[in-house]
């Protein structure tokens, strides 16, 4: 529905007040948003508790352990969320080219933090970006697929390298769809080249940190989950904001990052919870049948 003159206008101001509040107090909403992201990872925590406690003997009666049709299943909700995920990107990326209101949003905030943001600011977050560097990330991923290899977890090992490629992938695929310029940065304190749509900083990093939370909750005592899902909430906002805040992203591009590398690892963990569901019984079955 196309919203009339009065509407639009009143839905620009809001978005135009709401950038220059945000850009105001950066180390402020960094706190915050750490704090909402951190209790959003222990809400995720809790969702993926429950997936699996009602993945047990009821659910086997429609989708028996050792049935194709689970995996297909699994497929299926994949492809739809990530259908959705890329409508949702593509209207942000709309917005953003026609001065809707995320446009506004993203150009306020762009131009309120290069008029007043503060050198000391700059030099911290510049810093703290290097949590989502390709190379960080490139040798987190080596490292994390060899330990998992050599302790005979395969299947996460592959998992979680599917993961990390596949976002790499669909995130440059992206980028050069998108076609967006980076927002002007001219501090000099932080230096970024290429598209801006969607961040691989915000991406790259809802991966790993999302990815490594719920390898700790298949991997090690039950203590842990919490404050490992906790954590990877705190990182993710740390690297998405680091990037609005140093200038070298759009917001917009790095909610779309969220989005693309929240999806795929969403993606990749239904695949992986159903592929351990359907092996484990066939698992204990030749277990229970060695001399």
């Amino acid at each position: 529905m196309t919203m009339t003159a009065p509407a639009a206008a009143s839905t620009t101001s809001t978005a135009s007040e709401l950038g220059a509040l945000l850009a105001q107090h950066p180390v402020g909403w960094w706190l915050a948003g750490v704090l909402a992201l951190a209790l959003l990872g222990a809400a995720a925590l809790t969702g993926l508790r429950a997936l699996r406690h009602h993945a047990g003997p009821p659910l086997n009666r429609f989708f028996p352990a050792q049935a194709p049709t689970l995996m297909l299943v699994a497929m299926a909700a994949s492809a739809c969320v990530l259908v959705l995920a890329g409508a949702t990107m593509a209207e942000l990326a709309e917005s953003g080219r026609t001065q809707g209101p995320w446009g506004v949003l993203d150009d306020t905030i762009a131009a309120s933090l290069r008029a007043q943001a503060d050198t000391t600011v700059l030099q911290v977050f510049a810093t703290l970006t290097h949590l989502g560097d390709t190379w960080v990330l490139a040798a987190l991923a080596l490292a994390v697929a060899a330990a998992l290899w050599w302790h005979q977890h395969r299947l996460l090992a592959m998992g979680w390298l599917v993961a990390m490629a596949g976002n790499g992938a669909l995130t440059k695929v992206l980028k050069n769809l998108f076609e967006r310029v980076r927002p002007e940065h001219t501090h000099g304190i932080a230096e970024a080249s290429g598209y801006s749509f969607p961040s691989g900083h915000s991406s790259a990093s809802m991966v790993a940190s999302a990815m490594l939370a719920y390898l700790a909750t298949r991997l090690l005592p039950r203590g842990w989950h919490l404050p490992a899902a906790m954590l990877a909430g705190a990182l993710i906002f740390t690297t998405g904001w680091s990037r609005v805040v140093l200038q070298v992203h759009y917001a917009s591009d790095v909610l779309a990052g969220w989005l693309l590398g929240g999806t795929w690892m969403v993606c990749t963990v239904l695949i992986m919870e159903s592929v351990s569901r359907w092996r484990s019984p066939a698992l204990a079955t030749a277990a229970a049948q060695r001399p």
